[in-house]
């Protein structure tokens, strides 16, 4: 950088923090900032189907309803075996540590939610290529192992993995459930998402990748979904010693989705309604709803905390105090934050402001 352009960087950015002409410039900027991120990281959470009378939300959701959890672990288990939990030992643990990328849709009539299917997915940055995945993960177990799930909730990436779509009842089976909740997930995804690769069932000596007349009824789901096929796993599956095998072999094919120019999916997006939040609802959200778990012990938490917080914040030297009675005031304190506490949490004040209306004398 030349020393031209190094005072004119230099002079705009005093400019920015002089406390005459800048700070509420900057201050307002802070402000845009913060509201622009919240608003482009907002996550959908769950989407209403109206049509079909069905709720796509996320497993994490439902970490309440055990009714629900215990359907869909149920489920699970009888459609993938050993596989349907993703090597967790039970649901909540599956919704604790990968609920936020696990989809669940359930029929809700007369406040009574059935779940009827879920999707199972995780994100990374393999950019629709599936040869990085392989690179990464040699099989499904460490695809969906305890690291991989940390680095997915943690850094996301551009592309997720469709790891196992299952319908619950056998009547939703070819009546549409399967695909209604593949769409409504891929229009779900962040708009970072800009890949979906799957792990779908396929039996490596019968299925050649060139040939769609060897496709099996899985893979011709997907292909009439607009993914195209692209890598072919033989033994991606396989349990380990003491699992029992999944009841659609140990042999997978990759099948890729992506969004066009504009961002589009290949499939329709279906109508639905949809409720989203930001990073930082989100985080004040799940606090409400740990506290309110809690019950009582929630509520002396929070007093605990706000009283422990008025303390750090304002003992000590005050910046100024204005005596309103005998017992409380307004303390003003060194960031110039005001709150109404009462004098014996502060030390030592710099300046005392007083009401006309009180005597200085009986006041001291």
């Amino acid at each position: 950088m030349t020393d031209r352009r190094f005072r004119v960087v230099a002079g705009s950015a005093a400019h920015l923090v002089n406390a005459k002409s800048g700070g509420a410039l900057l201050a307002a900027s802070a402000i845009a900032a913060a509201a622009w991120h919240e608003w482009a990281h907002r996550r959908v959470l769950r989407a209403g189907l109206p049509e079909a009378h069905i709720r796509v939300e996320r497993l994490s959701d439902l970490r309440g309803d055990t009714r629900s959890l215990e359907a869909v672990e149920a489920g699970l288990r009888k459609e993938w075996g050993a596989f349907g939990l993703l090597g967790f030992e039970n649901i909540w643990e599956m919704a604790k540590e990968a609920g936020p990328t696990i989809f669940i849709a359930s029929i809700v009539e007369d406040g009574l939610k059935t779940p009827v299917g879920a999707l199972q997915t995780i994100r990374g940055d393999y950019h629709g290529d599936p040869e990085l995945l392989r690179e990464e993960y040699t099989d499904f177990a460490s695809l969906t192992g305890h690291d991989a799930w940390r680095k997915s909730q943690r850094k996301g990436g551009d592309t997720a993995v469709l790891l196992q779509i299952t319908v619950f009842a056998k009547d939703g089976r070819g009546g549409g459930l399967g695909s209604l909740l593949r769409d409504a997930v891929l229009h779900m995804l962040p708009d970072e998402v800009h890949f979906a690769l799957t792990t779908t069932p396929a039996d490596a000596d019968a299925v050649e990748i060139a040939n769609a007349k060897t496709f099996n009824p899985a893979m011709r789901f997907h292909a009439k979904g607009g993914a195209t096929p692209t890598l072919l796993l033989p033994g991606f599956k396989r349990p380990g010693a003491d699992e029992t095998p999944s009841p659609h072999g140990q042999d997978v094919m990759v099948m890729r989705y992506a969004r066009d120019d504009e961002g589009h999916w290949s499939v329709p997006e279906p109508e639905m309604r949809t409720r989203s939040m930001g990073p930082m609802e989100l985080q004040v959200t799940y606090a409400v709803k740990r506290l309110s778990a809690l019950g009582k012990r929630g509520e002396l938490a929070i007093g605990r905390i706000a009283r422990r917080r008025r303390r750090r914040t304002f003992v000590g030297t005050a910046k100024a105090i204005a005596w309103l009675d005998d017992q409380k005031m307004w303390v003003i304190g060194q960031t110039g934050s005001l709150a109404r506490h009462s004098r014996g949490w502060v030390s030592r004040v710099e300046r005392v402001v007083r009401p006309r209306s009180v005597d200085v004398e009986s006041a001291a």
